[in-house]
C-alpha cells in the first residue's frame, strides 16, 4: 500500500499538470500516470496513455486557450477527489467555462490510473448549441418544477 504523503504528493503533482498544461507539455503526464490508466469524462472513455493524451490533442484541436484552475484536492481514504474549474475559447460557444470535480484513483506506484471527470455536458454545453440547444432547454423546461 501506498504511504498517504506519497500519494497527496502525487496529487498535487497531478493537479499541477492540469494547471500548467500547454499542448507542449502534454507528454510531461507520462510520468504521473499508469500505463493502463482509465479516463472518462462526458465525451470519452478512454484506456493507455496514448489514448489519454489523445484526449489533451483532442482538446486543443477543439479550444482556444483552455485553463484548468484546480480549486480542491480532498480524499477519501485513497480516493482523492479534484476540484476545478475550466475555462477557454471556442468557435461555437465563445468564452466558455465550467466547474467540475474529478475522482482519481492511484495505484501502488502512486501513479494515476483513472481519473473520471463529473461536470453537467447538458447546462454546460448541449444546451448552448444551435438547434439542438433548444430541444434541450425545452425538454428541460418540461421537466423543471
Amino acid at each position: 500500500m501506498t504511504d498517504k504523503a506519497d500519494l497527496n504528493t502525487a496529487a498535487r503533482k497531478y493537479a499541477a499538470f492540469f494547471e500548467q498544461v500547454t499542448l507542449e507539455r502534454v507528454k510531461d503526464v507520462h510520468e504521473l500516470i499508469s500505463d493502463d490508466v482509465h479516463f472518462i469524462d462526458p465525451f470519452n472513455d478512454v484506456k493507455g496513455r496514448a489514448n489519454f493524451e489523445k484526449v489533451f490533442d483532442k482538446m486543443y484541436e477543439d479550444v482556444q486557450e483552455p485553463r484548468f484552475k484546480i480549486l480542491d484536492l480532498a480524499w477519501s481514504g485513497d480516493l482523492c477527489f479534484m476540484r476545478w474549474d475550466f475555462a477557454c475559447k471556442q468557435k461555437t460557444l465563445g468564452n466558455w467555462s465550467f466547474r467540475g470535480i474529478s475522482e482519481v484513483h492511484f495505484d501502488k506506484d502512486a501513479k494515476a490510473c483513472a481519473h473520471y471527470d463529473y461536470w453537467d455536458a447538458s447546462r454546460h454545453f448541449y444546451r448552448k448549441l444551435p438547434v439542438i440547444g433548444a430541444i434541450i432547454r425545452w425538454v428541460a423546461a418540461r421537466a423543471a418544477i
